[in-house]
């Protein structure tokens, strides 16, 4: 019953929004609750792959999994790495609930964002939503 007065809330407050909002609001919620997308169909990559992409994900939403190494002060940012690298994280348009993450312990997650170019054309991923990885399925 609560997904669905959730899904009803989300149709109500978007109704002055495009479609195309709306698919991207949905997609975030599901992406959080389920850890896939109703809509869209993000690239899921690895670091090296940001890293040495040539343009292609640039402003397109991906999928990340890594492990947290640092949390940012007052966890606006944070660094993420899987086996072949790291990538910077910027969280400031997640919901404050990614903070029960902590900082005290190294959880691995996934998450859903837009790849972004920062200086000297550094890759960084905005989030939009965190997905926690069960480790008890590996």
């Amino acid at each position: 019953m609560k997904p669905i007065i959730a899904i009803f809330s989300l149709f109500i407050l978007s109704s002055c929004h495009s479609v195309q909002s709306l698919g991207t609001g949905l997609d975030t919620w599901s992406f959080a609750q389920t850890g896939g997308t109703i809509f869209g169909s993000p690239f899921q990559v690895t670091t090296k792959q940001l890293h040495f992409d040539t343009g292609e994900l640039f402003g397109k939403d991906i999928v990340l999994e890594g492990n947290v190494e640092y949390f940012g002060v007052a966890f606006t940012h944070l660094l993420l790495a899987d086996k072949e690298g790291k990538v910077l994280v910027v969280t400031t348009e997640l919901p404050e609930s990614y903070k029960e993450f902590g900082k005290d312990h190294n959880p691995r997650i996934r998450i859903l964002g837009r790849l972004e170019r920062g200086k000297k054309g550094l890759p960084y991923l905005l989030a939009r939503a965190v997905d926690t990885v069960d480790h008890s399925a590996k």
